[in-house]
């Protein structure tokens, strides 16, 4: 019985090239788009890992194990990004700081960045409840090393350095996506503000701890709380 001959069918060299043509048109739209969005990702959990280390110090402050606590920022000049820390005096020092330390009413004296002045170092990294850990991948809004110092009823609170906020009760930073350019840059008029500044975040603070972390949805004009 004569065996019967298989329909075989290939493509032919345009049809080949139509559909090469095809993945990299949709490659091209969606190469970019990826990579925006790994960026994105990127600098959101930048600033998550940010607002973690202060929201944790505070905690151990407002839970007692610390009577006064730093959060300090450093930028790295040799090798670029920032070095960002906490640090914790327990409540026994406290006390004997507030009744023997000559100036302790001074912001500069109280909130400074010493390491004998501390019972525990975050840059240590020998403890949980205080921590370090360098950035490099975003910008922030700080130029010099700065700090902000929190106690529980807010009666100690102080800052210095770009963190430095005189006599108001909030205070904050700025982080973006952006490692190039100042963070943030604000352009625009009237009640829809506009930044100049890719993936911006704001940490922002009050004397009591009270930290929130907010994007800057540019398509609306306003913060939106993470």
């Amino acid at each position: 019985m004569p065996m019967q001959q298989k329909n075989i069918k290939a493509f032919t060299i345009i049809e080949l090239l139509v559909v090469v043509a095809i993945i990299a048109v949709i490659s091209g739209l969606a190469i970019p788009q990826f990579a925006n969005w790994t960026k994105e990702r990127a600098v959101k959990n930048s600033a998550e890992r940010i607002k973690d280390l202060a929201v944790s110090i505070n905690s151990q402050v407002q839970r007692g194990l610390y009577g006064f606590a730093q959060f300090y920022i450093q930028p790295l000049a040799d090798d670029g990004g920032y070095s960002i820390q906490t640090n914790g005096m327990l409540m026994s020092n406290l006390a004997t700081n507030i009744s023997e330390t000559d100036d302790w009413h001074k912001t500069s004296v109280r909130c400074k960045n010493e390491d004998a002045f501390w019972d525990h170092l975050g840059a240590l990294n020998d403890r949980a409840e205080v921590r370090s850990f360098n950035i490099d991948n975003v910008n922030l809004s700080i130029g010099k090393e700065s700090g902000v110092c929190f106690s529980k009823d807010g009666s100690w609170y102080s800052s210095f350095g770009d963190l430095l906020d005189g006599e108001k009760n909030i205070g904050g930073i700025y982080i973006c996506g952006d490692t190039n350019g100042e963070c943030p840059t604000i352009t625009g008029t009237g009640e829809k503000a506009t930044f100049d500044m890719e993936f911006l975040y704001e940490l922002s603070w009050s004397r009591f701890g009270n930290i929130k972390l907010e994007r800057w949805d540019d398509n609306r004009g306003i913060w939106v709380v993470q």
